[in-house]
């Protein structure tokens, strides 16, 4: 008889699954800024194409880009590889202790995988397939997976936001929209539903009074953010919260609260 697809699921691994994070919002509004309130040692790897490392600090070690011209790129599927080995070797250990793996620009990755499977013409601005979108998100997606079912226990992603239809069908320029994650397609309402706790950042107030917030909750134009919790713990934790780790954590006992 065949060994059965399913198994009972480990304390141990649900609580790692919630400490799966994502934070969505515009650029500047304290993403990468936060990752060093997560638990240490903190390694960020920033992907191709992405610029906001410019913001990391007070983490143990970052991988970002070499500068490149993307349009100069012979062979994405080799961009895709080495990012993959990158990843699969830090939180495997290679690069010393990683308590917290920090994803920075997934928006950023999506475009990797899309030129790949395109071969560059979604790069260059040419015509491709639409098929190709689920070629490209199912590899993705694939990428998220290997993160997320790894033993590191700790992941973060961000990613920008932008305005998603509520229905999609709606060609009325003035059909109701709602701010989500910013991936192509289906992508950015599917990518909420991989992470346990699914953060909005925001700034309010300038200069010195400015105070950089997690939304936690879906209202108003934003609705990525929610968290897959007991509803119980859920609804005690407030709508909007200082971009700190250590000030999220503990409300959200004992799903993230503990040592793995």
């Amino acid at each position: 008889m065949a060994e059965s697809l399913f198994r009972e699921l480990t304390e141990v691994e649900w609580d790692r699954a919630s400490r799966r994070w994502l934070l969505s919002g515009p650029p500047n509004s304290g993403k990468t800024t936060s990752f060093r309130t997560f638990p240490q040692p903190v390694i960020v790897q920033s992907y191709l194409m992405e610029k906001g490392y410019s913001s990391i600090q007070g983490v143990n070690r970052a991988f970002v880009p070499r500068d490149f011209d993307p349009l100069e790129v012979p062979n994405w599927q080799s961009v895709i590889n080495d990012t993959q080995k990158l990843t699969a070797e830090i939180i495997s250990g290679k690069y010393g202790e990683c308590k917290t793996f920090a994803g920075d620009g997934l928006h950023k990755l999506f475009e990797a995988y899309l030129a790949a499977a395109t071969g560059g013409a979604s790069i260059r601005g040419e015509e491709f397939e639409a098929k190709l979108y689920m070629n490209a998100a199912n590899r993705f997606f694939g990428y998220v997976n290997m993160v997320y079912n790894s033993k590191v226990p700790i992941a973060v992603f961000t990613v920008w936001d932008g305005l998603e239809k509520d229905n999609p069908e709606d060609r009325d320029k003035h059909a109701t929209s709602h701010i989500f994650p910013e991936l192509p397609g289906k992508s950015a309402k599917r990518i909420m539903g991989e992470f346990a706790v699914a953060l909005g950042t925001k700034i309010e107030g300038t200069g010195k009074a400015a105070r950089y917030l997690w939304q936690t909750k879906p209202q108003g134009r934003v609705w990525g953010a929610g968290m897959k919790i007991p509803v119980e713990v859920y609804e005690k934790i407030p709508d909007f919260v200082t971009q700190d780790y250590n000030v999220l954590a503990p409300y959200l006992k004992p799903n993230i609260n503990k040592e793995s």
